[in-house]
């Protein structure tokens, strides 16, 4: 089965004393490409969001903010928040995001074409 991709952000984020800023989508491969969403979601100290398989797509997840952890059934990345992190779920793949943080932290949530075909799966 596939994997969580990881993708290196390096030297794309600008950074100043206000902090950083970062295009997501050319980092994905998406520039000029039609997306079929994208949205911010914000999670509290604690939550879990995800729980679900995408049939028919690939989705982006920019984590802005930590700690957390991203978990298929095989596999669990943690995610420190320091900097912007970004990952590719393949199609197909289930998996939960957790805030392991004492915060709020937030995602920004993309992916390419009409429709994921969204199905739940109980991971966490």
């Amino acid at each position: 089965m596939a994997k969580i991709r990881s993708v290196a952000i390096g030297e794309k984020a600008w950074k100043d004393a206000r902090g950083w800023v970062l295009n997501p989508l050319p980092l994905a491969g998406l520039e000029g490409k039609t997306l079929g969403n994208l949205h911010v979601a914000s999670m509290q100290p604690g939550a879990v969001r995800g729980n679900h398989a995408h049939g028919s797509a690939a989705e982006w997840l920019l984590f802005c903010g930590g700690p957390a952890a991203l978990i298929t059934g095989a596999e669990e990345i943690l995610v420190g928040g320091r900097e912007p992190e970004l990952f590719e779920i393949p199609a197909g793949l289930p998996h939960a995001i957790v805030n392991r943080s004492d915060r709020e932290i937030f995602l920004v949530v993309f992916y390419e074409g009409k429709d994921l075909d969204t199905q739940p799966v109980k991971i966490v």
